[in-house]
């Protein structure tokens, strides 16, 4: 007899028609989410489980001993654990943070007139229109087409910042050409944007499938809620997230019946982030001496039990509350005044999957963040590391004019079409 191997183990997912959970009755999985479609998801391993509220007979009894065990309400609960990669993990990410991924812009000589491009400051400046107005926000990536200067086209940019008479001067990562106005160009935002919004949450469920291929034996777990999620970037090594999440029940396929997904679609190929690739931005400036950086969502699930059915009735998601911690070579006292004066700074990662602002990329954007602490332990030897939990904040800044997104984090993904 076969003994299953991690390798032989292939996870995928599959919405479920509606994210509304209805108290007491599960769905017919067959029609939904149904058998036919879903996708197989890159991992580096899942802890989900089914478990089950157990409780023993209390009672006294002549014989001395335990007469009676019950098992009660049944929850699913754990982790999908992955190296973050462009677009592979798009749905849970628009699960956790309850919107929808927002569509590309596209700005060209009929909205802002003309473009020039500034080497030294980083810029380019548009002597018509206003570039927020048109959809573009900080932390975006774009891609520049005829332009006058050729090294300025086909090469995505990253947006820091706008000033300026109506925000018509776009401080953009790397530094582009200097180049005269030109009245013919064509700036497109790559991929779609993601914020956590003020209204109209979206609740999202999702089937998500086991199967050890070697032992024949699936196991799907279903009306999986995405309750948060873990990135972690260290200093030198792939880029990592954990994916929350909480059920309802677990069923299981065997034999001839196993997988359950028939023809699910095969994995996405993108490369994997590095926090070596890219940029980070910390407080309005680019710092090299960050040497490990996570960003949490912890929505806080919940499931609580009702008489007369062993299914929760709903899966409960609270606040969302982004938080998370730098540590950092000791440079200077600005960051250690952040803290002590509690001021808010922005934070911005920029990541790629290779060396190169043109690979495919994901940024995560936190506008407004307070440090916890500013933990500066005096070692003997080598450099000194400072160590900054940070909360994130929804942002104050005036969304149409300042082009900074109203929320508390908005991630981009350049791949998702």
């Amino acid at each position: 007899m076969a003994l299953a191997e991690g390798v032989s183990a292939r996870i995928a997912y599959k919405a479920h028609s509606t994210g509304v959970i209805t108290p007491g009755v599960e769905p017919a999985f067959g029609t939904d989410p149904g058998a036919s479609g879903g996708q197989i998801l890159r991992r580096v391993s899942s802890s989900l489980a089914l478990s089950k509220d157990t409780y023993q007979s209390a009672e006294i009894r002549g014989d001395r001993q335990i007469a009676d065990y019950r098992h009660g309400v049944r929850r699913v609960q754990g982790n999908i654990s992955g190296e973050l990669s462009p677009l592979t993990y798009a749905d849970f990410f628009e699960a956790a943070c309850r919107g929808s991924w927002i569509a590309p812009v596209v700005i060209d000589q009929t909205d802002m007139t003309s473009v020039s491009a500034d080497n030294a400051s980083n810029k380019f400046t548009f002597t018509g229109g206003n570039p927020v107005t048109e959809g573009f926000r900080v932390g975006m990536v774009f891609e520049a087409t005829d332009l006058s200067d050729p090294d300025n086209n086909g090469k995505r940019f990253l947006i820091l910042g706008f000033g300026g008479t109506s925000n018509r001067e776009m401080t953009v990562y790397p530094a582009p050409d200097t180049m005269s106005a030109d009245t013919s160009f064509t700036f497109t935002a790559q991929g779609k944007r993601l914020i956590v919004p003020s209204s109209g949450f979206v609740s999202r469920k999702y089937a998500v499938e086991i199967w050890n291929s070697d032992v024949d034996v699936a196991r799907l777990f279903t009306e999986c809620r995405v309750g948060g999620f873990n990135v972690q970037l260290p200093a030198s090594g792939m880029g990592t997230v954990d994916f929350d999440l909480m059920g309802r029940n677990m069923t299981m396929y065997e034999g001839v019946a196993a997988p359950f997904f028939t023809a699910p679609a095969a994995e996405t190929t993108t490369g994997i982030t590095a926090a070596v690739n890219g940029l980070l931005r910390v407080a309005g400036e680019t710092v090299a001496v960050v040497t490990g950086m996570n960003i949490q969502m912890q929505l806080n699930p919940s499931a609580d039990p009702v008489v007369g059915s062993n299914l929760v009735p709903e899966i409960f998601l609270g606040r969302t509350n982004v938080t998370g911690q730098l540590t950092a070579m000791f440079e200077n006292a600005d960051l250690i005044n952040d803290f002590r004066n509690e001021n808010s700074i922005e934070v911005l990662a920029f990541l790629t999957t290779e060396n190169s602002v043109d690979a495919p990329a994901m940024s995560f954007y936190l506008p407004r963040v307070k440090l916890g602490g500013a933990d500066l332990q005096t070692t003997g030897e080598g450099g000194q590391s400072i160590t900054l939990p940070f909360q994130a904040l929804k942002s104050t800044a005036a969304e149409g004019t300042t082009g900074i997104a109203s929320t508390t984090i908005q991630i981009c993904d350049t791949e998702i079409v």
